[in-house]
């Protein structure tokens, strides 16, 4: 016969019987066993060309048997059709995510099985590999059926472990470190790392679970950034997280890296294994697996620090809004303390806005908070911050600064507000100036806190708006 080698799985004779007659009278060489270890065992021996198995049966169901063919190398390309009584979503839902290709009730299998079964004989498939030894025993096949559950439950766990500790952080760097971490639990490696490449940003994340070399540290964190797409110029930046202390350096012989799913950047995950062929036998396959659902757990924690970015920004001005400027604030004051250091602050509000907007209107004061908020943060280091603190006043954060420091910062705060020249919504230029109090943090006498630092800049404010405005006080 020329049409094809099925082998039936079937427990009930009426039914086998019934199955067998008709693929037989359609061309095909039919072969039947009567439960799901003896079509296993039958199977895997000599692979068919299709397989139709019942679901429930005894020994070994449709369900384990799917599984079992799908993870030899010799059978995942052979199709498997699953006949049951039961047609609810739900067992259709697990016999497809077994591996099942197609899923039919047994009322349906009378009318149509010799059109599906030469539907998936037409459609192909991988080549056939070699697979493993072909099973002697029920026993034996059995013994498959546990170890393949045993992988599936390791998976299932580590995949769920990987998520819900990768959900718990909503920083992106930490939710890396967090990831690397998981998989250093299932995997022994001398270095696993991660990079991204993003448009503003490339980032190498290392781990290394015990003490590595300086050179591996750097030929690994060199590989990967070779491989990331990153125009000319884009900053870098490498993490270790671990110890760089090794005496010897460890090539990276059997490197195994593949890409990462990310949303809108290109990742990649690489891992230099203690053992490439243990590596290879026990790991990489859970491996493949974790990595898409390492993707999803960076994507999640990129979006969950945009947004929190996010609200951490004035709308309009795109400086840190009053929350957050005072946050910051308050964290700088306990560095402060924590290591002997200087701050100092400064609040600025712009003179006589009220004018600008009553005159020009609102769209024009808006131009003008943004103009100055820009010349502001332009004439400031890196290390300061700056944000709207309300209406049309801003507040300084300037760490490692004293008094006379921060008059200096306040006075260039100005010339860069007076310099200014708005362009007006309507045609036009308008140019403002700005009043400025600075206080430092050696001044206070009492509690040294966020909110008393402020009262100090606040009260030299309203002495420079009554010298005349357009100046800093102290």
């Amino acid at each position: 016969m020329s049409g094809g080698r099925v082998l039936v799985v079937e427990d009930s004779p009426v039914t086998r019987a019934l199955l067998v007659r008709t693929l037989s009278r359609a061309g095909f060489a039919v072969s039947e066993a009567t439960d799901g270890a003896a079509g296993a065992l039958a199977a895997l021996s000599s692979p068919p060309d299709v397989v139709v198995t019942d679901l429930e049966m005894p020994i070994m169901d449709g369900y384990q048997l799917v599984r079992l063919l799908k993870s030899d190398p010799g059978t995942v390309h052979v199709p498997v059709i699953i006949l049951t009584s039961h047609g609810d979503a739900p067992s259709r839902f697990w016999g497809y995510r077994t591996g099942a290709d197609r899923y039919l009730t047994k009322d349906q299998a009378a009318g149509e099985i010799v059109e599906v079964v030469r539907g998936l004989l037409g459609d192909g498939g991988p080549a056939p590999t070699a697979g493993q030894a072909a099973p002697r025993s029920a026993t034996e096949i059995l013994g498959r059926v546990a170890r393949q559950l045993d992988a599936t439950l390791l998976r299932t766990t580590f995949v769920n472990t990987l998520l819900e500790r990768g959900i718990a952080t909503s920083d992106f760097s930490e939710a890396i470190r967090t990831g690397l971490a998981t998989l250093s639990e299932v995997v022994d490696a001398h270095l696993m790392a991660v990079g991204i490449a993003e448009p503003q940003l490339v980032t190498v994340h290392l781990l290394a679970p015990r003490p590595a070399a300086e050179r591996t540290i750097e030929a690994l964190a060199r590989q990967l950034l070779d491989a990331l797409p990153a125009m000319p110029g884009t900053p870098v930046e490498v993490v270790l997280h671990g110890e760089r202390d090794a005496p010897d350096a460890v090539p990276l012989e059997g490197l195994f890296s593949l890409d990462l799913e990310l949303h809108d950047a290109v990742g990649r995950l690489a891992i230099l294994p203690r053992q490439r062929h243990e590596f290879e036998e026990t790991s990489q396959a859970l491996v493949e697996t974790s990595a898409r659902h390492l993707g999803l757990v960076l994507d999640n924690a990129r979006l969950a620090q945009r947004l929190r970015e996010l609200s951490m920004l004035d709308g309009l001005t795109r400086l840190l809004n009053h929350r957050a400027i005072h946050e910051r604030l308050v964290a700088e004051i306990k560095r402060a303390h924590r290591y002997d250091t200087a701050l100092a602050v400064v609040i600025c509000d712009l003179d006589h806005f009220k004018h600008v907007n009553d005159q020009h209107g609102h769209l024009a004061g808006d131009a003008v908070l943004q103009a100055a908020a820009r010349a502001m943060r332009g004439a400031l280091r890196a290390a300061d911050s700056l944000g709207r603190f309300g209406g049309e006043e801003f507040l300084a954060v300037l760490p490692e600064t004293d008094l006379e420091a921060a008059r200096r910062t306040a006075e260039r705060l100005r010339e860069a507000v007076a310099r200014e020249a708005v362009a007006l919504p309507s045609g036009g230029q308008v140019s403002v100036t700005a009043s400025f109090g600075a206080a430092a943090l050696p001044e206070l006498t009492g509690e040294a806190t966020a909110d008393a630092l402020i009262a100090l800049a606040d009260a030299r404010l309203y002495e420079a708006k009554a010298a005349g405005r357009n100046c800093v006080r102290p």
